[in-house]
Parts: structure tokens; sequence; C-alpha cells
């Protein structure tokens, strides 16, 4: 049921080189300061997003698209005619079909110093209200290689 559940989940099937070395993770009592436990809040990033700083970045470990909202893109100014037609709808959180704006490919960096990654992510843009300005998928956090914890 296991594989099963992973198959219908995947966008697409490639192989990818197993990463030579795999760095142990461990947090100390500085990383949980200020947090109160248990605690069940969703992961919200800050991206930088074509050098811009996009806050209240949601990750959906659940989604399998990238989210950019109309009005984070507009902000971000690059302007709707780099935007490439998108012929299929995105299904939202109730189940509704919404049409995307388009498609972009922008740079995303995560995280600043030594530990930054860079990549260039493809959004798609939707124009609907909410509390979020991007949604990102767990493919981005995979191709980032970093890891949600709770």
């Amino acid at each position: 049921l296991s594989e099963y559940k992973h198959i219908v989940n995947a966008l697409g099937i490639e192989e990818r080189p197993r990463p030579a070395t795999i760095p142990s993770v461990s947090f100390s009592e500085a990383d949980v300061k200020g947090i109160v436990f248990p605690h069940v809040d969703p992961l919200v990033l800050i991206l930088m997003v074509n050098g811009a700083d996009i806050k209240r970045a949601l990750v959906d470990g659940g989604s399998s698209a990238n989210i950019l909202f109309a009005k984070t893109f507009d902000a971000v100014r690059i302007g709707r005619k780099y935007l490439t037609p998108v012929s299929y709808p995105v299904i939202s959180f109730n189940g509704s079909k919404l049409r995307p704006e388009g498609s972009v490919a922008l740079q995303v960096r995560i995280s600043k110093g030594a530990t930054a990654r860079d990549m260039m992510i493809k959004f798609l843009v939707i124009d609907v209200p909410s509390v979020y300005n991007a949604i990102v998928s767990r493919r981005l956090i995979h191709d980032m290689q970093v890891v949600v914890s709770t």
C-alpha cells in the first residue's frame, strides 16, 4: 500500500543518484528557544524570489505544485507578459478547480550564508485571495535538499 501511495503521488519518475554522504541532523536547546510545545503550526518560510523577500510561503507537503499568488507576483514587478499559458486547472484545498494565470520559472533562494540554496523553480500564478504569498510543494523541499522537522 505504501508503494502504491508513493506511485500515485509521483509526478514523474526519474532516476537520481544517491548522495555520496548523508549528513546527520540534530537540534540543540538554542534551536527550540521560543517554541511552545507541543506545536502543530504549519511551516512557513521567507523565500528570496528574484531578489525579493517573499514572506509567508507555506510549505505544503501534500501539494505537487508551487503556487505564487497573483498579488505577490505583481508586487515582485516581473510583468505578466512573462507568464507562459497553462492549459490545465489546479485543484484547490476545497476541491474546486482554478485556472492559473500562467506559469513562470523564477530564481529562488532558501536560507542565507553558507547554508543558502538557489534553484530555478516553476511557479503557477493563481489569482485568488490568500493569507499566504506562496505555497511551495514537497518537490521543492526535496530538490533543495532540506528537511521539514516537527
